[in-house]
């Protein structure tokens, strides 16, 4: 395929082979890019900084954002974590268990149905990275996280780089428990996970975060999900008195749209 047009001034472009393809959850599947231009393109400084994004270019040429799961510069490869929804989750299921209704996320699209069906030696690209908008002012006292299950790899990505004296409470909306995932940080890091209301995407989540107290001191609050239920979220932690510098919400797709662009 042909590397991808129209990249953002300071972006990197590259093309990549899959070179592994693996399911971390039933609804998410991790694709593993590698190859020469990967590579190069891992050695970027901006591919360390924590839920850095790229654009994937699919074989189609359609292009989705997503976060850079992690990054092992030494094999020269990254990985992508998708979330799987609609057809593509139960096409993608293994054979033989039982098939669930579909998620909250209201169908799939071609990032999805693409990754339900990734095969080893498939050539995509991208182009990246950018970043992620996690940007704690000094003198944060705690951090919250909350997204739902298309902000994860952000927020492993997030776990992964912060120091041992950071405190941590993230709040994850999971379509089931069977979507709860390992958040390996050296941070004092809990984790609530929040089942979703059927068809009401992110409504649990601003249920549970908009009626609790925050910590005392400085604070900085990240979250990323569902386009809508982010600006819920942020204009009331606003309308709170939280300063926009102690805070960044992101729309990572938004309910009943196949390529929303909030990043």
């Amino acid at each position: 395929m042909s590397e991808p047009l129209h990249a953002p001034a300071g972006t990197q472009r590259a093309l990549g082979t899959v070179v592994k393809v693996q399911s971390v959850t039933p609804r998410m599947r991790r694709i593993t890019l590698g190859g020469e231009q990967i590579a190069a393109f891992s050695r970027a400084p901006a591919v360390a900084t924590p839920a850095a994004w790229v654009k994937l270019f699919l074989p189609t040429g359609e292009g989705r954002a997503y976060t850079l799961r992690s990054v092992d510069r030494q094999a020269g490869t990254l990985d992508i974590d998708l979330v799987l929804h609609g057809d593509a989750f139960t096409n993608g299921h293994t054979a033989g268990q039982a098939q669930k209704a579909p998620d909250a996320h209201g169908g799939d699209g071609p990032a999805s149905r693409w990754a339900a069906q990734a095969r080893v030696g498939e050539q995509v690209a991208i182009a990246g990275p950018r970043s992620g908008g996690f940007a704690p002012p000094a003198g944060t006292d705690w951090l919250m996280l909350a997204g739902d299950g298309s902000a994860l790899p952000a927020m492993q990505s997030i776990a992964a780089s912060l120091p041992s004296s950071a405190r941590v409470k993230a709040y994850v909306e999971i379509t089931d428990d069977g979507e709860c995932q390992p958040m390996d940080s050296a941070a004092r890091w809990r984790t609530e996970w929040i089942t979703a209301a059927p068809g009401q995407p992110g409504q649990r989540l601003c249920q549970r975060l908009m009626y609790r107290p925050l910590p005392p001191g400085n604070g900085y609050l990240g979250m990323a999900g569902e386009s809508g239920a982010m600006r819920a979220l942020k204009r009331h932690f606003l309308d709170r008195g939280i300063a926009p510098s102690q805070l960044s919400a992101k729309g990572y797709w938004k309910c009943g749209e196949a390529d929303h662009k909030d990043r």
